[in-house]
């Protein structure tokens, strides 16, 4: 079985696209409910993800437009987010990248008052440290 995710999993974030984000990585906390427990720890599921990326809040720039703030919305291309198991949770794997979506919450301010007419911001995950590591046999 692969490696997957435990709570506090840590991502990268990064754009796809021209625009800057403040915040470039964060932590994945996995949900109080989640009874599924790896190393004494709850495993990280499709919906932790999709619950974090909903927190999920930055301040952007998009040239020449500065200050904006953007808030996650939805996961795009989950194909290989998740992991079969011997339950029906979607745990997450620890090599997973995925795309999403934030909406701008805030538009950027620009040359002569003008506002950063993107709504969206497509982003990358990639999770960078899953908070375990692997066990091996002796």
């Amino acid at each position: 079985m692969p490696l997957v995710c435990i709570d506090g999993t840590t991502v990268a974030i990064s754009v796809d696209g021209p625009q800057v984000l403040a915040k470039t990585s964060d932590t994945v906390p996995s949900s109080t409910q989640n009874t599924l427990k790896v190393g004494g720890k709850s495993a990280l599921l499709e919906a932790d993800v999709a619950d974090w990326l909903a927190g999920y809040a930055t301040d952007y720039d998009n040239p020449p437009y500065a200050g904006g703030k953007a808030q996650g919305d939805s996961i795009t291309g989950v194909s290989a987010l998740t992991v079969n198991s011997v339950s029906s949770a979607e745990i997450v794997k620890s090599d997973t990248v995925f795309n999403a979506t934030l909406s701008v919450t805030t538009p950027g301010d620009g040359p002569n008052g003008s506002k950063d007419p993107v709504s969206t911001i497509n982003i990358i995950v990639e999770i960078t440290d899953p908070a375990q590591t692997q066990l091996k046999a002796t």
